[in-house]
């Protein structure tokens, strides 16, 4: 069994302070076997991170689209913010990478929605059909439904944006994968461990936002 962490932040985020060696010791302390770092429009931090644990890092981006957020996994080369879904697909893609939503109808975090979804269905890879930062359950069981339809891999996240979300919601393979589409097919034989985050952590993100804007805290460039 592989458990997985498919939506976390690091200090490269706006909203995180998760210094790179941290996210990674937090992963063997809590028996996290793979983790995609998917800051928000930025991949310097989790290639960063690939290069300091390759087995376990999965280089990935959480991409603002002129639509809404899609996550990005298995990319080398940064995908640039507010280009049209469909674009941001086509350059994952091009990368030999793959991409699906992040909490698809979450009004407060810029989910893409039904019909944004439905219009690039054929462009998608899976959807994320849990996040542990996604208060209202009817918004996370509205993603699995979607996915149902649609016949997509599903993944279920953290969305970790501290050091203790790492792996709080898991996604959890019974085998291990030997290129992005393999991924994929095991994805459609994963379990899943789902469990909601505290609201505390949404107040933690705002404070991180406010520290960096007030310069007390920058990443390590």
């Amino acid at each position: 069994m592989l458990n997985l962490e498919l939506h976390s932040h690091t200090q490269y985020s706006p909203d995180s302070l998760s210094k790179l060696p941290d996210v990674i010791a937090q992963c063997r302390k809590v028996g996290i076997d793979r983790i995609a770092i998917t800051d928000h429009s930025e991949i310097r931090g989790a290639l960063q991170a690939h290069n300091m644990a390759p087995d376990l890092v999965i280089v990935g981006e959480e991409v603002m689209t002129t639509q809404g957020e899609l996550l990005c996994y298995f990319i080398t080369e940064l995908i640039p913010p507010y280009l049209s879904p469909e674009e941001a697909c086509e350059r994952v893609h091009a990368q030999g990478g793959i991409i699906g939503p992040s909490h698809p109808f979450d009004p407060r975090r810029s989910g893409l929605g039904r019909n944004n979804l439905l219009r690039i269905a054929e462009k998608i890879d899976f959807i994320e059909v849990f996040n542990a930062r996604t208060y209202d359950k009817s918004k996370n069981d509205l993603a699995h439904q979607l996915a149902e339809e649609l016949d997509k891999p599903m993944i279920c996240c953290s969305d970790a944006h501290t050091l203790k979300e790492i792996g709080v919601s898991r996604t959890c393979l019974h085998r291990d994968y030997t290129s992005p589409q393999d991924f994929l097919a095991a994805l459609r034989e994963a379990d899943y461990v789902p469990h909601t985050s505290s609201h505390r952590v949404s107040l933690k993100s705002t404070a991180a936002s406010i520290v960096k804007g007030f310069g007390f805290r920058q990443p390590d460039l």
